[in-house]
Order: structure tokens, then sequence, then C-alpha cells
């Protein structure tokens, strides 16, 4: 081979490692501009998600909270065991002993006013 077809031959694969190079450049840019709009739909319906749970929890739990309160409360006022509620409504102790705490000091605290309003 001749000096020329030398050149000639290494300045072909330049241009082709050069076209190459640009090639995968490009090809990873849009990769990564793909996952980037990919993410951002992500984050977005992740807000819409937490927006739409957010508003079924406010729709739902408020009423299901207080009748589960009153059931409890109910249960213990006509003698029921702790245990016994816990079986009947499956609930967890610590939060029938919390319900009740509340409903004692509740009672308690309007017993006071009461007692305040007729003196």
């Amino acid at each position: 081979m001749t000096a020329e077809q030398l050149q000639f031959l290494f300045a072909l694969f330049s241009f082709v490692g050069v076209i190459g190079i640009l090639f995968y450049i490009i090809l990873g840019k849009a990769k990564t501009e793909e996952r980037e709009a990919r993410i951002e739909r992500l984050e977005e319906e992740l807000i819409s998600l937490k927006d739409y749970v957010y508003k079924r929890e406010e729709e739902n739990e408020e009423p299901e909270v207080e009748s589960m309160k009153e059931k409890i409360i109910a249960l213990y006022e006509e003698g029921a065991d702790i245990t016994l509620i816990e079986n009947a409504l499956n609930v967890p102790k610590a939060k029938i002993e919390m319900v009740l705490k509340f409903h004692n000091i509740n009672k308690s605290d309007n017993w006071r006013e009461s007692v305040n309003n007729t003196l």
C-alpha cells in the first residue's frame, strides 16, 4: 500500500469513528431526555395519587373512625372487657385504651364544667 492509500484508509476510519461517537452521544442524550420525561410523568402521577389517597382518607375515615369510637365506648359502658372489645371489633388493644382514656377525660371535663356552672 502506498502512503496515499494508507492516509485515505486512516481518514476513512477516523470519519467512521467520529460519526460513531456522535451517534453514541446523540443516542445517550435522547435516552437521558426520555428518562427525564418519564421521571416527570411519574412524579406527576405520584402527586395525583397522593392527592387521591388524601381525599379518599378524608371522605372515608371520619365516619368509620367515629362509628368505631362509638362502638368501643358503647361496649365498654355495657361492661365489656377490653380483650372482648378487641376480639369483637378487631381493633388493637392500644387503640381501644386510647379511645377510652379520651372518653374518660372528656367525661371528667364535662363533669367539672357542670359543677362549675351550678356554683
